[in-house]
């Protein structure tokens, strides 16, 4: 159980990392104040800085995990918006937003305004030690913000009541498998090192995975013709002829290409 509250602890204040390192690039205004910086290039190097040593030649997996929420820091944006931005999902206050979530967790009102106000001085304080952090100290760096994320993780612990925590980070787990597999889920960081997942557990999965999926398309496949020969036994005779010379053979186009969840979004 205690493991448990740990890991829902992490998720609450830092959300699921993503993958993309798109963030954290080349800022055009570089003169101007941006976030928490005076200019945008402080804002540069001190990303590039922190990407450097999480994707570079022996990245730190961990300091991968926590680069979307050092980039929500150093703009100065709710914790969470970054993961959004590129695709993933919100934090958890986003998810807390929603009055059915509270009432879920059986939150009350001034429960849920302490924790805004928490958050907010949490992420003010929290700024202000990023600032310090010490890139050219590169054994404790990961340390250095894992201190920091503890600390958080500690205030927002006197908001929220541990089953609370519990259940939050399982609705928070939930949201994921809306737009992604639980196995690309649960392979991905920070839950791959939390779950003790290997690389080769993680190809069986995914191996599996597709092999299942595969197979799910044949049966849906299967389901779907006898779907239609039932409906169309509604008709008469000679309307189903026509409706069968109308389409012809059945022709394999192949799998539908998913539209990324952005471009569904602009339209």
């Amino acid at each position: 159980m205690k493991s448990k509250i740990k890991l829902t602890l992490v998720l609450l204040l830092f959300g699921f990392a993503t993958s993309t390192q798109a963030f954290g690039q080349k800022n055009e205004s570089a003169n101007g104040p941006v976030g928490i910086f005076s200019t945008g290039a402080e804002y540069d190097e001190f990303m590039g800085n922190a990407k450097q040593l999480a994707y570079g030649p022996n990245g730190d997996p961990e300091l991968r995990a926590m680069i979307p929420m050092l980039n929500d820091i150093a703009l100065n944006r709710p914790l969470g918006w970054t993961n959004q931005r590129y695709g993933g999902q919100g934090g958890e206050l986003d998810l807390l937003s929603n009055e059915k979530v509270r009432s879920e967790l059986e939150m009350v009102d001034e429960q849920y305004e302490d924790l805004q106000r928490m958050n907010e001085s949490v992420q003010k304080r929290v700024a202000e030690q990023i600032r310090g952090l010490d890139f050219s100290d590169r054994e404790n760096l990961t340390a250095q913000i894992k201190r920091i994320r503890d600390e958080a993780n500690k205030d927002l612990n006197s908001v929220l009541l541990p089953h609370q925590l519990e259940r939050l980070q399982q609705l928070r787990s939930q949201t994921l498998l809306r737009n992604r597999s639980i196995v690309d889920v649960i392979t991905s960081e920070p839950l791959k090192t939390d779950l003790k997942i290997t690389d080769e557990q993680t190809t069986e999965l995914k191996e599996t995975e597709k092999e299942i999926e595969e197979e799910l398309e044949r049966e849906i496949a299967k389901l779907r013709k006898e779907s239609r020969e039932k409906l169309l036994g509604k008709l008469k005779r000679s309307q189903r002829e026509e409706v069968k010379e109308l389409f012809g053979e059945t022709f394999d186009f192949g799998k539908r290409k998913r539209t990324p969840n952005k471009q569904r979004q602009k339209k």
